[in-house]
Formats: structure tokens, C-alpha cells, sequence
């Protein structure tokens, strides 16, 4: 039977991390990465009846300022903000245990989700997921995609508009996304519950070790096709696994020994207790791949005072003698 939850032990997962991370929900245009190293992410399933504005943990959905007859490379316009149960305009629905479709109209998504507002080149759309791959290489992703209603073609069903899910990919929070080599797209066809399972394919070299990147399907129209209606695509079952770094010591099966920090969340200080290095660099970057402090170590415990970094989430790394990265924690100052 097709699950309705996502599997409990990596719900469990993601929804701890996600809320000891975001005391609110609402407008995640960056949302926490996904740990890689804790195990494979998974996403088979999102409710009709979600709150609207918030999304499942580690992504995002986003609108798009125009109906697209080309893939885009740059964020979004917004955050998508309505509800997933929405019969009109472009939006996107939750399919329960089927995941989500998108679908667009040639009418903009009014700002307020509703009737009574203004309409202002919101379109459909992203779904955008985050991941931590410090210490972490062949990044694999899977999904699947269906046409779930096909485009009407203006009365000529055997040639509709044709629209895709393609696959991008960036490193770090901002800068343009890239296709996946490939590209790696599903195209919609004219029979309804045509399905297909994408992958798995490995991200680019890129996003090797990186603390944060950022995988994204973007669904658009290619030019082919009579109009009319926009088919009706299905997103679900993404599955994105990775392997360790061979870059890591292979006694990093028990990596956790290497470092530890505490307080995390911290607010003014916080301790580095080193176990296995006696000496090396600490390094610690933001979101977006900024290094914002750099400083030699000599002893088991390093206290750093952080009461002038701007709250927020921060990736901590160890690199030894010879500047090797030992491993890479997260951080969170309030």
C-alpha cells in the first residue's frame, strides 16, 4: 500500500531537526539543510489540508514570475503562501500519500490567495530541497513524476501543451541554478497516469563537501504542442542519498569522537571539546558559504564568543594540520 507518512524514522528525523531549528514555520525561502550524513532524505507525502504558508521539512514550494517557455536559473519570485486544497488559478496541491502536482493557469495567482486581491505574476512553480553534504560525495537523487491530467490541446488531445519537471541545482543560498547534466526532466504526456521514475542520478563534483546545497525541480512549458489548458504534473517519492567523503579518514565510521560543541543552540559563547586532533584550524561559515571566523587551536577545549554574529544557522569544521576537513558540525546562535 503506498504510504501516507513519510517512513516514521526519517519524519521523526527531519521534523526534530526542522523544529529545534524555526520557531516559525512561514516563509522558508531558504529552509534548514537536510543532513546528509544522518541517513537518506525522503518525501512521499503532503496534505491537502497543510496550513498554508508552511511546507514539509527542509523545503520549500515557490512562485515563479511567468509561465515559462524556457527552464529559468534564478530564485523564485515568493514563497508560495496559499493553500494546498485550491481549485483555481496556479497553486499547488497536496496529494496526500501521492506527494504534490503542480498546475498553472494563464492567469496570475492573486496576492492574497483569494478573489478579492490583486494578481501579480505569481505563477507555478519550485519545490525546493536543502541539503548539509559536509563530508558527504555521490549525491544520488530519485524521484517520480506523472501527468495527471494532460493538456486539453485545444481540442486536439493527441497534441497538448506539453510542459516539464526538469531537475537544477545550486551550491550555496544564492547565485543562478544550474541543470542537472541530462538535463534531467520528465515530460508530460496525453494519456493520464503515465508515470515515470527519474534517476537515480549523482549531483556534479560541486557539491561534494559542501555545507549546503540546494536541489530544486522547476516545472515550465516547452514550446511544443496546440495550448490550451496546462497539464496537471505530479511530484513524489524524491529519495536523495549520499556516500561518505573519501576525502574523510576512514575511522570517521566514528567521526562523532572528532569534535563536539556545546552550548548549541548558544546565544554569547560556545565550547569546542576536540577528541582525536591535537592541533589544527577551526573555521566557521554561514549559509551562504561565507567563512565569518578562522583560528588556530592547540588545545582539547576552544571557547569562541559569538555575541557579534548575527543569529542564525552556522557550520562549524575542523581541518587538521594540513588544512583536511575532520568534520563539519552544525551550529545555531539566538
Amino acid at each position: 500500500m503506498k504510504r501516507l507518512l513519510l517512513k516514521t524514522s526519517v519524519f521523526l528525523l527531519l521534523c526534530s531537526s526542522f523544529l529545534a531549528l524555526n520557531t516559525e514555520l512561514y516563509g522558508q525561502s531558504n529552509p534548514v539543510p537536510f543532513e546528509l550524513g544522518s541517513g537518506a532524505y525522503e518525501f512521499t507525502a503532503w496534505n491537502s489540508t497543510s496550513t498554508a504558508g508552511t511546507y514539509p521539512p527542509n523545503m520549500i514550494f515557490h512562485f515563479v514570475p511567468a509561465n515559462q517557455v524556457a527552464p529559468f536559473y534564478m530564485d523564485g519570485t515568493s514563497d508560495y503562501n496559499c493553500a494546498y486544497n485550491k481549485t483555481s488559478r496556479p497553486r499547488i496541491n497536496g496529494l496526500e500519500g501521492d506527494g504534490i502536482n503542480f498546475i498553472t493557469t494563464s492567469t496570475s495567482q492573486y496576492n492574497d490567495c483569494s478573489s478579492s486581491g490583486t494578481a501579480a505574476n505569481r505563477f507555478i512553480g519550485v519545490a525546493l530541497v536543502s541539503l548539509d553534504a559536509a563530508a558527504r560525495t555521490n549525491i544520488r537523487l530519485q524521484w517520480k513524476s506523472e501527468t495527471i491530467t494532460p493538456g486539453d490541446g485545444n481540442g486536439i488531445p493527441a497534441n497538448p501543451r506539453e510542459w516539464k519537471i526538469r531537475l537544477q541545482y545550486r551550491v550555496g543560498i544564492t547565485g543562478l541554478f544550474a541543470d542537472v547534466p541530462g538535463p534531467i526532466e520528465f515530460v508530460s504526456t496525453t494519456a493520464t497516469g503515465d508515470s515515470l521514475t527519474l534517476g537515480p542520478v549523482s549531483l556534479p563534483v560541486e557539491c561534494v563537501n559542501q555545507p549546503v546545497v540546494q536541489v530544486r525541480w522547476i516545472y515550465y512549458e516547452s514550446a511544443a504542442g496546440n495550448g490550451g489548458t496546462r497539464p496537471k504534473l505530479r511530484l513524489d517519492d524524491i529519495e536523495i542519498s549520499s556516500d561518505t567523503w573519501v576525502g574523510i579518514d576512514e575511522h570517521q565510521a566514528d567521526n562523532e569522537r572528532i569534535f563536539e560543541l556545546f552550548p548549541n543552540p548558544a546565544t554569547s559563547q560556545f565550547t569546542i571539546r576536540t577528541k582525536s586532533a591535537k592541533q589544527g584550524t577551526i573555521r566557521i561559515i554561514d549559509l551562504i558559504g561565507k567563512e565569518v571566523f578562522q583560528a588556530n587551536f592547540i588545545h582539547a577545549l576552544t571557547t569562541i564568543n559569538c555575541e557579534s554574529f548575527p543569529a542564525g544557522v552556522y557550520f562549524v569544521q575542523l581541518l587538521d594540520e594540513s588544512k583536511t576537513l575532520l568534520k563539519t558540525r552544525k551550529l545555531v546562535i539566538r
